[in-house]
């Protein structure tokens, strides 16, 4: 029952009271049980003006139409469709088709209309001699902001029960006024109940009956209204003097469970939340995301975590690490046998994108999941959410991926309602009604979208069109202002439950990390108080932030949380000694150093704790939706380029290039990032093309006036340098007229960058590739060839996004490319050969603050390192000199 005057019915003999509620009607007239209502079925009649919104979102749609009706429903007296008189409505409007339409879905199938307006025609149709129980109320009148057709249902309970007797109805009545008392007028919390909406608001400087704090998220939210309630139970108060009013969200559940919990404070009627999520539905989504292609990377990971996998947990996860890293065949998946095998060569396998291919697919892989009895409720409950997927492909012409995806959702969690009991601090959700008053009320989630939340707008009904509605046929249809005036008055009534104080908390932080503003409530707050005789204007500078407020005054007891061994400082001069070689951590399997890459080193060269955590597989994978970063643009480049200038073959003309650039970005594409074949990816995929066609054609010119040949292509180095094993993949090797050889790097990015990289002497990679060519380990044919006579090296990167060559190490005629002199791996290979000292006696050299602006300002490079992970920053030494400035300092 709608409106904010709670209908109750006294038992005759007892005199117990209960709420008049929807379920207590259904029971006493023996209602009949709900039909089931599909309404994107029963709404694709063509007829329909809707028609066009369903062949695109049919869900959407749906639950729009749905509303709609309910809005248009509760304005009845009868709930009838035959009630609606459109008569003075001009029949071209679009207001009167859609309520023409709704009249029709209405006439056809009263199944369409919501629950509890089922149980109220039911009961409209009933007589008093079908109840099953006398049910006399406790008022005479409905409340005056109830709905049409919640009167007529009081209406229709008086007729047949008629009131309780008068000793229940001035009990009840003093009930309920208690809810509506509210604080003394004086103080802050009175002239906020009084003044929160309506006309002029009583204005007075803040005092303690009314508070405002600010914290970081909803757990320090919840653990902060936890210490309040403590706070005001030390003070004397009961737990049932208490109470929370919170935000409808699942969230808020969980959190003030765990922190009343931790203080020993009972909680009553905070909902409870499932223990267990729905695992068949989250597989059978995932994977048919997957087999809709291309699949995307996170689809991938986190099918492959999914318990109902036929691996082991551990696999699984390794499964995901290299996926996210951004291995879409990962290394790990060869090593499968079995039904894993089997399993994941169904799901990576092509698939006919046809009903038929999906659907097969899906019957092959289904009995792979997971048989361990643990998980056979949920391989039952995969197979019933299957058939329904099967249902709507079987014959079908196309794929409507968003019903399927629709059929396999896994299931919302439904928190439940839990027992509400005498002692506990009382528990108030927004949409709800106080259900008894408070001395001391604590309101959370004073933030952002919530108190009130927004009215949306109706896709099927404007305001103004409700309003001509109105005029023309007396039904009262709720505008978007009606349903937030009620929302206001809801929400002033919540507040009038607190009788002696209100504390106001908002979390700054939503869940995913956006900063929020304070809520439009707070902001009406904000109306009643002053400061030095004027209104407050700005609400959020009501607000205390407790973490900038000294524990001294915070509303509640506060403790230093202390680990049970203190953590020992940072080592003075900033490294860490391990007491052990760090290069030996990896070892080949003879138990060899195994050998390091540029990369690698590169990492070390930035942050030693970087590289380190490296070392141990200890780096964070991070999980974000498929992305086009400088990275993958850069693999996709290499591999066009490796394949247009193939070894020992003649350039190829800039036709041919023209020609081969769109089909070896597709093949490109397939390999190494699938998502950017959808359609979405267009202005990326034809901006990629054209960088790299661009480039095509200028490499090929400079290669032509070098007279250059290749050598060979993604060459797998091994050799020696700084001490230690090296290994690394040069994306080029040319060989000259004069038999000088040019090791190439193609870059993604611009020349001037790299140029001042070089300039400083801080270059790494092109160092390290020539030392591996000077000293190597092992060696291809055509490299012995190629190396023949002690050749001169030189090394150069070629910069695709403005196709300038830099090239160091050889004497070449002037205006091919840029010349660069001097020692460009100077500074790094000096550092980096410190670094490599300190590590293999096992000392690790911790980053300063001052790192990142000294290898961005002073060593020209990007400290990507810095980044690896939150460790790096948070062990980050205060002042002193620079990483690359560093020496000795223990």
């Amino acid at each position: 029952m709608d409106g904010f005057e709670q209908i109750a019915t006294a038992r005759p003999r007892t005199g117990a009271f209960r709420v008049l509620t929807p379920e207590l009607l259904a029971e006493t007239y023996l209602t009949p049980k709900p039909v089931e209502f599909d309404w994107v079925e029963n709404l694709q009649d063509e007829a329909f003006p809707w028609n066009a919104s369903m062949q695109v979102a049919p869900v959407e749609t749906g639950q729009a139409v749905a509303d709609a009706l309910r809005t248009l429903a509760q304005a009845t007296s009868t709930l009838s469709p035959e009630e609606i008189d459109l008569s003075k409505l001009d029949q071209s409007t679009r207001i009167f088709k859609h309520v023409e339409a709704l009249r029709e879905l209405w006439r056809r199938a009263p199944a369409a209309l919501p629950r509890d307006f089922q149980i109220f025609a039911h009961i409209l149709n009933c007589s008093a001699q079908d109840a099953l129980e006398a049910l006399p109320l406790t008022s005479e009148t409905a409340c005056a902001h109830a709905s049409p057709i919640a009167r007529q249902v009081h209406q229709k309970i008086l007729d047949h029960h008629g009131l309780a007797d008068t000793a229940c109805r001035e009990t009840w009545a003093k009930r309920r006024a208690d809810l509506v008392q509210g604080a003394s007028e004086p103080s802050s919390l009175g002239r906020v109940q009084r003044g929160l909406i309506g006309g002029p608001a009583t204005t007075g400087e803040l005092d303690s009956s009314l508070s405002f704090y600010a914290v970081r998220d909803v757990a320090e939210e919840a653990q902060l209204a936890a210490g309040i309630a403590q706070r005001h139970i030390d003070a004397g108060a009961a737990a049932s003097d208490i109470a929370l009013l919170i935000p409808d969200e699942a969230e808020y559940f969980g959190h003030l469970a765990q922190a009343f919990r931790s203080l020993g404070i009972p909680i009553s009627g905070l909902p409870e939340l499932p223990e267990k999520r729905d695992i068949a539905g989250e597989t059978l989504l995932h994977l048919l995301v997957c087999l809709q292609r291309p699949a995307p990377a996170m689809a991938l990971a986190s099918l492959y975590i999914s318990p109902l996998m036929p691996w082991a947990p551990d696999i699984g996860r390794q499964l995901a690490r290299e996926v996210m890293e951004g291995r879409y065949e990962p290394y790990l998946a060869k090593a499968l046998s079995g039904r894993s095998k089997q399993f994941y060569q169904l799901l990576r396998a092509p698939v006919a994108q046809t009903p038929s291919g999906i659907l097969g697919a899906l019957e092959k892989i289904g009995p792979l999941l997971n048989k361990a009895d643990e998980f056979k409720a949920d391989i039952s409950a995969f197979r019933s959410k299957l058939s329904p997927v099967r249902s709507a492909l079987v014959g079908a012409r196309s794929i409507d991926w968003p019903t399927l995806y629709r059929l396999a959702a896994p299931a919302t969690p439904t928190p439940e309602a839990s027992e509400r009991f005498v002692e506990g601090v009382s528990i108030f959700t927004e949409t709800a009604l106080p259900w008894r008053s408070a001395r001391h009320l604590i309101a959370m989630g004073m933030s952002g979208y919530r108190w009130p939340r927004a009215v949306t707008t109706s896709p099927l009904f404007l305001d103004g069109e409700i309003r001509l509605l109105q005029a023309k046929t007396g039904l009262q249809v709720e505008t978007r202002g009606d349903v937030m005036a009620r929302r206001m008055e809801r929400i002033r009534r919540q507040l009038l439950s607190a009788r002696e104080s209100l504390s106001v908390i908002r979390p700054v932080l939503s869940s995913d990390g956006v900063r929020q503003p304070c809520s439009p409530a707070v902001a009406l707050m904000a109306r009643t108080i002053s400061k030095n005789t004027k209104v407050v204007e700005d609400a959020n500078t009501l607000f205390h932030d407790l973490r900038s407020t000294p524990p001294a005054q915070w509303p509640c007891e506060h403790e230093q949380a202390s680990p049970r061994t203190p953590a020992p400082p940072l080592p003075m001069g900033g490294v860490i000694k391990l007491e052990r070689d760090l290069l030996l951590h990896r070892v080949t399997k003879d138990d060899h150093m195994r050998p390091q890459s540029p990369s690698r080193l590169e990492t070390l060269l930035v942050s030693p704790l970087a590289w380190c955590l490296s070392e141990f597989s200890a780096e964070p994978i991070l999980w974000a939706p498929d992305s086009l970063n400088i990275m993958l643009a850069g693999t996709l480049a290499h591999e066009i380029l490796e394949h247009l200038f193939e070894k020992e073959s003649p350039l190829p003309a800039q036709n041919q290039i023209e020609a081969q650039v769109p089909e070896l970005l597709a093949q490109a594409i397939r390999r190494h990032a699938p998502f950017m074949q959808r359609a979405i990816w267009s202005v990326e995929r034809l901006g990629l093309e054209r960088d790299i066609l661009k480039a095509a054609i200028a490499w090929r010119d400079t290669m032509d006036k070098l007279g250059a040949s290749v050598v060979d292509n993604e060459i797998l180095l091994h050799g020696e340098g700084l001490g230690i094993r090296l290994r690394g993949r040069a994306d080029c090797l040319l060989q000259l007229p004069d038999g000088s050889l040019l090791i190439v790097d193609h870059k993604k990015s611009g020349t001037r960058a790299r140029r001042d990289r070089l300039d400083a002497g801080w270059d790494l990679q092109l160092g390290l590739y020539r030392s591996m060519l000077q000293s190597p380990e092992e060696l291809t044919p055509s490299l012995e060839e190629a190396l023949k006579g002690n050749p001169k090296i030189g090394v150069a990167y070629h910069l695709i996004n403005d196709q300038g060559v830099l090239l160091e190490g050889l004497s070449l005629p002037p205006g091919i490319v840029t010349i660069i002199d001097g020692q460009i791996s100077a500074q790094a290979m000096r550092t980096l050969s410190d670094r490599l000292s300190e590590v293999r006696t096992g000392k690790v050299r911790l980053n300063s603050v001052n790192d990142r602006d000294f290898f961005k300002k002073t060593a020209k490079l990007t400290p990507y390192a810095l980044t690896a992970s939150p460790l790096i920053e948070r062990f980050m030494l205060e002042g002193g000199p620079a990483h690359g400035d560093a020496k000795g300092g223990e």
